[in-house]
């Protein structure tokens, strides 16, 4: 018998033949594929990481920013530079691109970044902002002077005028829906209140550049660092659980009866303030990760709308671009060797598509050896009312190391019954005797084991009698 494997639901009653736990692997078409262990790009921050970011100048060249507790520092030739130093800051680092320049708020004085210079200030006239982000031709800051019911925006086109009334810059109080949790860009921007979300639209007036709609007052953000957009999608946690608000419309759940109640059991609300958000757009993939070793990070695939887990340590994510790349960061010192080699080759240039892990303070992927990974199947009644005899157990895959335990219980409510199956032979079946009712499959993937996919559980089996 075959069970394509289906979607991680544990929320789902322990019988309902779903996947219990995905483990240090994502959702793919084909079933799950392996999460890659932790791979340093970069050398250990100067100060405990507070948030990052990567950005791709009208030079064509990327920059890789990160925001410490007392620093704010640019990664260049293999090590980090600098920009800012004897900060305190105690609050998440926002940042987002105006041109050539970066605008990065804290909490405290608000700071631009001008990619071609290198270089980073105060800038000047600018309020403080909790978080910053580009609505058409405005730079948006929420809490504006720690107001955290205040929006406000720069000039039009001017990211260094703030002057309320001057060339269209100006301010909204959001007087209903509580404090302002979040922010998201583009066409349109969408507030995030504690109670509620906010379509914030261009008007096209010079007198009044924007209007304010409420989207809706029963739906609203429960941690700010669980904000994340991807186009014109934007993923967030609420009281309910997970969401998802495209176009600026209604939000929907992307994890109700999925992995919702899941994630409350596992982490408490007083721990949602420590959550990291990023996108992966290469794999269609939306992360929510909470710092720890090893840290728990929740995997929604919004192409799929499925859902996986990974455990690993970190200390934070963020969605970003590869890092430029010099000559002298390749160990590479004479292209003459190589006649096609030249210092603008694709490889020694940045702008690829990431998702960017920090570990014990060094900024990497997730692209090294595969994580130990586990799917468990819930149970499954092979044969209605009766019992089923397996004699083998094949994972249909590329694997070629692995190990499975089943469960095999004649009520549900029995105490665990453990039968392990024999190892992966050179034929793809484990052999094991084994019977029960209600089965349940653990499978688990050893680390640094090369696999790339996972689709299927097969079982030889036959069916007896009714106990």
């Amino acid at each position: 018998m075959r069970i394509d494997l289906p979607a991680y639901l544990p929320d789902q009653s322990i019988n309902s033949g779903v996947i219990t736990i995905a483990e240090n692997v994502y959702r793919a078409a084909d079933g799950y594929r392996p999460v890659g262990s932790f791979l340093s790009n970069s050398t250990a921050l100067p100060a405990p990481f507070n948030g990052g970011g990567a950005f791709i100048s009208t030079t064509g060249t990327s920059y890789l920013l990160a925001g410490t507790t007392e620093t704010l520092s640019r990664y260049s030739a293999g090590g980090w530079v600098d920009l800012l130093t004897g900060l305190t800051v105690a609050n998440r680092w926002s940042f987002v691109q105006f041109g050539d320049f970066v605008i990065a708020a804290n909490g405290g004085d608000t700071q631009a970044v001008d990619l071609n210079a290198g270089t980073a200030a105060d800038l000047t006239g600018a309020p403080s902002f909790a978080a910053v982000n580009v609505v058409g031709d405005y730079v948006v800051g929420t809490q504006a002077n720690g107001d955290i019911l205040l929006v406000q925006w720069s000039a039009y086109n001017d990211h260094t005028e703030w002057t309320p009334g001057e060339n269209q810059s100006g301010f909204q109080p959001m007087l209903t829906g509580g404090e302002i949790m979040g922010l998201a860009g583009g066409e349109f921007g969408v507030i995030l209140q504690r109670g509620r979300l906010v379509r914030m639209s261009r008007t096209g007036s010079a007198d009044a550049p924007f209007q304010f709609d409420e989207i809706t007052p029963n739906v609203g953000c429960a941690s700010k660092g669980s904000v994340c957009q991807h186009g014109r999608s934007v993923f967030f946690l609420s009281d309910r659980g997970f969401m998802a608000c495209e176009d600026g419309q209604l939000p929907v759940p992307i994890g109700n009866e999925k992995v919702d109640r899941d994630f409350q059991s596992q982490v408490p609300r007083d721990e949602w303030h420590r959550i990291h958000s990023a996108v992966d757009p290469r794999r269609t993939l939306v992360s929510w990760a909470l710092p720890g070793n090893p840290g728990k990070e929740w995997i929604y695939n919004w192409t799929l709308q499925e859902w996986s887990t990974a455990a690993y340590r970190v200390d934070g994510i963020f969605s970003g671009f590869t890092s430029s790349t010099d000559t002298d960061n390749t160990g590479i010192t004479n292209t003459d060797a190589d006649p096609e080699l030249t210092v603008d080759d694709p490889r020694f240039s940045g702008g690829a598509p990431r998702l960017f892990a920090v570990q014990d303070g060094q900024i990497g992927t997730l692209e090294g050896p595969p994580l130990a990974a586990r799917i468990n199947l819930g149970f499954v009644e092979f044969s209605k009312d009766r019992v089923s005899r397996l004699r083998s157990f094949r994972p249909v895959g590329d694997l070629t190391a692995a190990s499975c335990i089943l469960d095999c219980r004649q009520r549900l409510g029995d105490a665990e019954n453990l039968r392990t199956t024999g190892s992966l032979r050179d034929s793809g079946i484990m052999p094991v005797r084994a019977s029960g009712k209600y089965v349940a499959t653990r499978l688990s993937i050893p680390a640094a084991h090369q696999w790339s996919y996972i689709r299927a559980f097969e079982y030889e089996l036959e069916s007896g009698g009714t106990r």
